[in-house]
């Protein structure tokens, strides 16, 4: 059995300017630019496991059972990869005008965030919201996904590679981030998954090696 884990890190910025006004500095003075972090996920974390099941012929368990009942049950290598990431940073505009931090303490997909705090603001009036808030993220991501695969040898030269392979095996729904249109029915609200996450995945496979 082998295994392996791993921990990135994420902190990235980017140099962008909040409002018009912000924007009319900058042609003017050439000041007025803010450091601002990105949206990408703050942690990752993946993992992965290949374990050669010690049933078999050739292993350490039932290596005497008959060459049929090995070629069904016998020698499966059984391999997993699950992958972790914390919620993406919910970024604002400056069309917003924010009451306060609208943080929650323990968020719903019905309500993510405190949306009576947001009212709409015209381009001409100052700044007043932050470009985020730190405890307000979206939804994290899960996925994990396992293989079965087992070697046929024909002859020394020839083998049969049988693979059955489930993405996404829990079945788990990744969600999209909040609806952050105010005047939306959904702001505030998780209604969507996303795209590159689907549902659970079957795929079974032959390949001939020589």
């Amino acid at each position: 059995m082998s295994y392996l884990l791993a921990y990135a890190y994420n902190y990235e910025k980017r140099q962008e300017w909040f409002d018009n006004l912000a924007q009319y500095e900058i042609l003017t003075t050439g000041k007025g630019w803010e450091w601002r972090p990105t949206n990408s996920p703050r942690h990752r974390v993946t993992g992965t496991l290949s374990w050669q099941i010690p049933v078999g012929r050739d292993r350490a368990h039932f290596s005497d059972m008959p060459t049929a009942l090995d070629y069904i049950v016998g020698g499966w290598q059984y391999t997993a990869a699950a992958r972790w990431y914390s919620g993406q940073l919910l970024l604002w505009n400056n069309t917003y005008l924010v009451d306060g931090d609208p943080t929650l303490a323990n968020p719903t997909r019905d309500q993510w965030f405190d949306t009576t705090m947001f009212h709409v603001a015209d381009q001409y009036t100052p700044r007043s919201n932050a470009w985020y808030y730190d405890g307000l993220r979206g939804p994290s991501v899960f996925s994990a996904d396992m293989t079965l695969t087992k070697m046929f040898t024909i002859t020394p030269k020839y083998r049969v590679e049988a693979r059955i392979e489930a993405y996404n095996a829990l079945n788990g729904i990744v969600w999209q981030n909040p609806d952050q249109t105010l005047g939306s029915a959904n702001f505030g609200k998780v209604t969507r998954q996303q795209l590159g996450y689907p549902g659970r995945e079957l795929q079974i496979g032959v390949r001939f090696v020589f």
